[in-house]
């Protein structure tokens, strides 16, 4: 169809332009305050965005040179009966400088922000609309300034606007409410009906416990809640103090050492101004080299320093969840404990992302706050803008590229803040000051255990009462410093003379006073004499009971005359317990918590629930007798319908020489008798020993017995990438090259040209060893076996390797090919084990096996 004149003057075409030029009205509908109160943000978001409104009050005093002698945010929150009813408020008040009714009507426009993109947290001028529609149909602001003798009152009823369909509100003078003399109050009422998006929004906030959401607060804006802050802020909820949130850190003092970094610090801290910017005030762009915005074409502009300050450090405990780092802009936690930004690497080659923590256990401990006041964020406030300069180069000051050395090119250090922490405390593995962890000596290992969780709760709930020693870290450190120690045997002193005894000792060595004795038979003598004594030593008085009968030994059943003190079969003292009892047991052993179960209860074979049963297991330091003549057992047990005691010795060769696990025989020992309790179910398919011993391992100690084929095949690769990075230095390594066949070089190149190494360099890594890093893990152990000797005595393997001169040749090289031979084995399984995709169950025993007894030796 041809276009009319009228199409032309409705496009303003040609010279009639500026004839059809008029201006419209584009004010959007009262629908769009509605719309916003869709947006889905969490309940306690909401409540955030009033109280950042009022933190940035007192920073708006501050920059203008009049700052709050008092910096308070007092909040009210109604219960849920309350709720129900339709009745109380949200009421949000600051002590700020209080608002004119230009600055009311601004915060109430939606979309509009002011020129400080820089030093607040109200950024995008939706987020007052967005919080208060959410929460409720009717606002109301009062506000009053100091210099001002009245308050400013406006409210905002969406139900009115809508029917109104006007966007206008009233502001009204009123007389200054009792107690504010400045400041801004936001109350909000009028809950959303059933029916409507936002009806099940005021009731989450009103359900959650006060405690939870000041806890919750308490972190969000821990650093501005802090005494010590540069202007600390209060914040109360329902007349109570938000507490600030603090990370149980060790303190900068404490320290590791490691080869490749030195001493590293279990905290540290940062203040560094990475680049700068000139900005527009307008909308935040940068400048460039240009006098005007290149978005708004504006002119007012201001310096922007991009500025990283905070802290990373190590958290005293390590936790599945509970470690990361808080990022922070302008004093609120934007991402609280993040993980993916600082333990995840993107291989820029495939686009996939890898973990790099926590990889060699399930658990964490790097933590830390670190500030980004330059970095922009999401409307919402749940992100940093990744895709932003600023946020690239911050992450790149605080973590660097991989943290992993074996990503890292020849001469490449990656010295970041997270990267030196992840050197030194990624492993927890060396309890005590090897790896900083609170440990304990066991005597059954000979060497430190990790502290039970217990302790670490109690040390932890200790912290958050700020007890002296528990808060500060005296009293964990004192852990991490006895854990090697064998505990010192406490020598009962002698009430006479303060001589030191053993623990038996019956009498004093110093003085002979009797420390543990009996009272004489002959009541006219009745002296103390010792235990043992068969005889008074004062009056010469037997001490054998007149009436003396045959007697059986309790250990081996042997009929003794009457009089006999000691057993004629095998020796043992006359009414003695039994060396497997309970009662003799007790004495010999020690409480191996991480071996017992609390309130253990199964599912029978009538689909009901075992009563829940406490298994205590001790470990004792000597072999357990069942019977004389009979050889050690690995455990004995002692029952009753509540309580079953398991004692067992971790150093039977059923746990040293056949590698099986403690846990399976006490699981064995618990499905036993409760196979036993449940005679009822005889008849019942699935009543059986197999069955319960499954599920009483399931469940209690399912996770610590479990192998999976991958965490296996992960321990394994990083026993190779620390054996790899060692044997660089070791002797051979130079020439070991020209022992490679074909296939083996051919492999080396594919893998160099993978890693995207110069194949040019090949001959300067020859001369340094370098070229192992790109091996396969065949061909390392087949280093190990031509050229064993140099790795021993502290390169890789702590032990040492046989000499010639302490053993003679002969002998030395006996020992030195068993040595070689135990040793290769091992690696063997581990280089095998990568190539299986789905290994069967022995397999995956058979690795973990070696790849434990490989770690365990490596220097």
């Amino acid at each position: 169809m041809p276009l009319t004149r009228a199409h032309y003057l409705i496009f303003g075409h040609g010279a009639d332009q500026k004839m059809a030029q008029k201006p419209i009205d584009i004010t959007p509908s009262t629908r769009v305050l509605v719309a916003l109160t869709r947006t889905p943000i969490l309940p306690i978001d909401a409540l955030s965005e009033l109280i950042d409104n009022a933190v940035d009050s007192f920073r708006t005093a501050a920059t203008g040179g009049t700052p709050s002698a008092v910096r308070q945010v007092i909040i009210e929150v109604p219960g849920p009966a309350e709720v129900a009813r339709g009745e109380g408020m949200i009421r949000v008040r600051d002590t700020g400088p209080g608002l004119t009714e230009e600055q009311i009507a601004d915060s109430m426009r939606a979309g509009y922000s002011s020129k400080n993109h820089f030093d607040t947290l109200g950024l995008f001028g939706m987020g007052f609309n967005i919080a208060t529609g959410k929460l409720g149909r009717v606002t109301r602001v009062i506000s009053a300034r100091e210099e001002d003798d009245h308050a400013v009152q406006v409210t905002l009823d969406l139900p009115e606007l809508m029917q109104s369909q006007r966007f206008s509100a009233m502001a009204e003078r009123i007389q200054k409410p009792e107690g504010l003399r400045h400041g801004t109050v936001v109350e909000i009422r009028g809950w959303w009906p059933d029916g409507d998006a936002n009806s099940g929004f005021i009731r989450e906030l009103a359900k959650m416990p006060k405690k939870t959401l000041r806890s919750r607060l308490g972190r969000r804006y821990a650093t501005l809640l802090r005494p010590d802050a540069a202007n600390p802020v209060v914040i109360t909820v329902n007349n109570e103090r938000c507490q600030a949130f603090e990370h149980c850190v060790w303190s900068p003092d404490r320290f590791v050492e490691r080869r490749s970094h030195g001493k590293i610090p279990a905290r540290i801290s940062f203040d560094q101004v990475i680049s700068n910017a000139r900005r527009c005030l307008h909308d935040g762009t940068d400048f460039g080299a240009s006098d005007t915005c290149p978005r708004c074409g504006g002119t007012e502009s201001r310096e922007i320093n991009h500025r990283v300050h905070g802290w990373v450090g190590i958290q005293r405990f390590d936790n599945q969840n509970d470690f990361g780092i808080d990022l922070i802009r302008n004093g609120r936690a934007i991402r609280q404990a993040e993980k993916a930004a600082f333990f995840e690497f993107s291989d820029e080659s495939t686009g996939r992302a890898e973990r790099e923590y926590p990889v060699d256990q399930q658990y964490g401990r790097i933590v830390g706050e670190v500030h980004l006041d330059q970095v922009p964020v999401d409307f919402q406030k749940q992100h940093f803008q990744q895709a932003s300069d600023e946020w690239q180069e911050a992450v790149g000051f605080l973590r660097g590229g991989s943290l992993l050395p074996n990503n890292w090119t020849d001469g490449e250090m990656n010295d970041s803040p997270v990267s030196l922490l992840f050197q030194g405390y990624r492993k927890v593995r060396n309890f005590g000051r090897g790896d900083m962890y609170m440990g304990q000596y066991n005597p059954a290992k000979g060497k430190a255990d990790r502290i039970p969780r217990s302790v670490e709760e109690e040390y932890y709930q200790r912290f958050l009462n700020r007890e002296p020693g528990y808060y500060d870290d005296a009293k964990w450190w004192e852990r991490v410093e006895a854990a090697g120690e064998p505990p010192i045997q406490v020598l009962p002193e002698c009430p006479e003379c303060g001589f030191q005894n053993t623990p038996t000792a019956e009498e004093c060595g110093g003085c002979g006073e009797v420390l543990d004795g009996k009272p004489c038979l002959d009541t006219d003598c009745g002296k103390q004499i010792l235990r043992s004594a068969t005889a008074c030593q004062h009056c010469g008085t037997s001490q054998v009971p007149k009436v003396q009968l045959p007697w059986k030994c309790t250990f081996c059943a042997q009929e003794n005359k009457a009089g006999a003190e000691r057993c004629e079969e095998c020796g043992h003292v006359k009414d003695a317990p039994h060396p497997a009892s309970p009662e003799a047991l007790d004495n010999a052993s020690v409480e191996a918590e991480e071996l017992s179960a609390d309130q253990l209860a199964v599912v029978l074979a009538d689909g009901k629930t075992s009563s829940p049963l406490d298994v205590r297991v001790r470990t004792t330091h000597r072999p357990i007798l069942p019977a004389f003549g009979q050889a050690a057992v690995p455990l004995v047990t002692s029952a009753d319908t509540r309580r079953i005691t398991v004692y067992i010795d971790p150093a039977h060769t059923v746990f040293t020489a056949m590698g099986l696990r403690p846990e399976y025989l006490i699981a064995t020992e618990v499905a036993q008798f409760l196979h036993s309790l449940h005679r009822n179910l005889q008849s019942r398919p699935g009543h059986s020993a197999a069955v319960l011993t499954a599920e009483v391992l399931r469940k209690g100690w399912g996770d610590a017995v479990t192998d999976s084929a991958d965490s296996v095949r992960t321990a394994v690769k990083s026993l190779f990438d620390q054996i790899t990075e060692r044997i660089l230095r070791a002797p051979h390594a130079d020439s070991f090259y020209d022992e490679l066949d074909d296939a083996q070089q051919l492999a080396l190149a594919d893998s160099m040209i993978k890693s995207g190494a110069e194949l040019t360099e090949l001959g300067r890594l020859k001369a340094t060893g370098g070229y192992l890093r790109y091996c396969d893990r065949e061909t390392v152990t087949a280093f190990f076996g031509r050229h064993a000797a140099g790795w021993f005595g502290g390169l890789v393997w702590e032990d040492p390797w046989p000499s010639e001169s302490e053993a003679g040749p002969v002998i030395a090289q006996k020992l030195q090919d068993d040595l070689r031979l135990k040793y290769l084995r091992c690696l063997e399984d581990c280089a095998s084990y990568l190539r299986y995709d789905q290994p069967e169950r022995l397999i995956v025993v058979r690795a973990r096996a070696a790849v434990d007894f490989l770690v365990g030796k490596l220097a």
